[in-house]
């Protein structure tokens, strides 16, 4: 057991203040914004702002289509259409958020790990 503390030590020594620049203080929305497009899921946030993009456009030419329709249940049928691409574009900006908040969330943890590593580095001095 003493070994592998002894290893997660050296580790934490060598990029301590590495970590402590990158996790000190919050970050801007900017930089919060632009973390979502990096990591494993990247590919997820294109098709989704891809997607969001193409419901953004649906929801227009049907808003268009509602206004040039002539009968009631061509207005009914538009009417719906728009409300579903604009529910979608919705659900999209909401998953967007929580990915934001998720790699918040991520950061605070990582935060509170570095101050442990640290107690217990000074703990054992």
């Amino acid at each position: 057991m003493n070994n592998i503390d002894a290893k997660i030590k050296r580790a934490l020594e060598a990029t301590d203040t590495d970590l402590a620049d990158e996790f000190d203080g919050d970050q801007s929305m900017t930089k919060m914004v632009l973390d979502v497009f990096r990591g494993t899921q990247k590919w997820l946030t294109f098709l989704a702002i891809f997607g969001g993009l193409v419901f953004m456009a649906g929801s227009v030419f049907g808003i268009i289509q509602l206004f040039k329709a002539q009968e009631p249940h061509e207005h009914i049928l538009w009417g719906l259409g728009v409300m579903f691409c604009f529910g979608a574009v919705a659900m999209m900006k909401i998953w967007f958020w929580m990915q934001m908040n998720r790699n918040s969330i991520l950061r605070e943890i990582k935060r509170v790990e570095l101050q442990v590593a640290r107690l217990a580095a000074n703990f054992q001095k």
